[in-house]
């Protein structure tokens, strides 16, 4: 008996589409195979949107932990369209699907404490060191497979995966209605956390800082009234969210804390970066400092938040584009720092 029984509703040609990044800062269009069942846990989705992320752009530059030729994309949403023997138990053919691009090996000493995210023993990052979704598409683990309604807008079950990053920042921490908090970048990172706080949570005091003016503007738009182009003069904070990867972000956010007080390093700073630590400041205030990696057991909390309260992120992605523009925005040919979030989608 064969190890895969193919539940298949492929129709059509052998190849698809695909945007790769061959090495750094070359990326073509090409036409590629679909991919095939392997294993019975195996499934394929023909994806409907793949939100375009910094760390897309990270890999174009040139990433050191990047396997290339890689197709990027790992903020993906799509249509179960193939299954091997053993996802097909689980899922459905037509089933939609929210993709988590992680999957780790659940058998090093990390995994078996329970730190999947620290996973050592060879954990996938789809579209990093494996084929990822800026493609018709894609193949995933069926552990890595989160059903969402069709009710939940393309662009909106595309922070999926972003949302379950930040579930698992806000689990490192215990923030009370009456704590204020900062939060430096007005990206679709610091807008998610404001709406999360700010409009879920109830706090009374939750400010964004953000030097774009068109982001602002778009963060405006997507709900955020309390937005700025720097800290506020006599302002302190119980937290400080740093949301940008900037140097200069994190040695602002550490002066702005109370005593007591704790910045989350979500941002994610090129690998070189260094910054000044104010040591009498951390000693003398008791300040704490903590890192947030990627998203270990947050998925599913995230696709509850998304169909629940889609409304709230109903703003976020500002624009979507083909893969040929994809393309000119991993070169720098177009600009998207002026939105919150973008997004690539596929005709049907």
């Amino acid at each position: 008996m064969s190890i895969v029984r193919m539940f298949s509703f492929f129709k059509g040609e052998s190849n698809m589409k695909a945007l790769r990044i061959e090495k750094p800062g070359f990326a073509r269009i090409i036409e590629i195979e679909k991919p095939v069942l392997e294993d019975p846990e195996d499934v394929i989705l023909r994806i409907e949107g793949c939100g375009i992320c910094g760390t897309d752009l990270h890999i174009f530059k040139g990433l050191e932990f990047a396997k290339y030729p890689v197709v990027p994309g790992h903020e993906f949403v799509g249509e179960i369209v193939e299954l091997g023997e053993k996802a097909g138990q689980k899922f459905s053919i037509g089933e939609r699907i929210i993709g988590d691009p992680n999957l780790s090996c659940f058998q090093c000493e990390n995994c078996r404490k329970g730190l999947i995210n620290m996973c050592t023993g060879g954990m996938i990052n789809q579209g990093v060191n494996i084929n990822g979704a800026f493609a018709e598409f894609t193949k995933v683990n069926m552990k890595q497979c989160y059903k969402i309604s069709k009710d939940v807008p393309v662009s909106v079950a595309v922070l999926g995966e972003p949302l379950s990053c930040i579930l698992h920042a806000l689990s490192k921490v215990k923030i009370g209605v009456v704590n204020s908090v900062l939060i430096i970048g007005g990206g679709s990172i610091g807008v998610i956390i404001y709406k999360l706080l700010g409009n879920i949570q109830k706090l009374r005091s939750v400010d964004i800082v953000e030097i774009n003016e068109s982001r602002i503007q778009a963060a405006k738009r997507a709900g955020v009234d309390r937005i700025y182009k720097a800290i506020p003069k006599y302002s302190a904070y119980d937290y400080c969210f740093e949301a940008s990867g900037s140097q200069k972000a994190f040695e602002e956010g550490i002066k702005s804390l109370k005593a007591m007080g704790t910045l989350i390093q979500f941002g994610v700073a090129d690998e070189d970066a260094r910054a000044g630590v104010p040591m009498y400041d951390i000693y003398r205030k008791e300040l704490n400092i903590i890192g947030s990696f990627v998203n270990p057991f947050t998925m599913g909390q995230a696709v509850e938040f998304l169909e629940h309260y889609k409304s709230i992120f109903n703003e976020i992605v500002g624009k979507s584009f083909s893969l040929e523009k994809a393309k000119k925005v991993l070169e720098g040919e177009i600009n998207i720092k002026n939105y919150l979030k973008t997004m690539v989608t596929f005709e049907q």
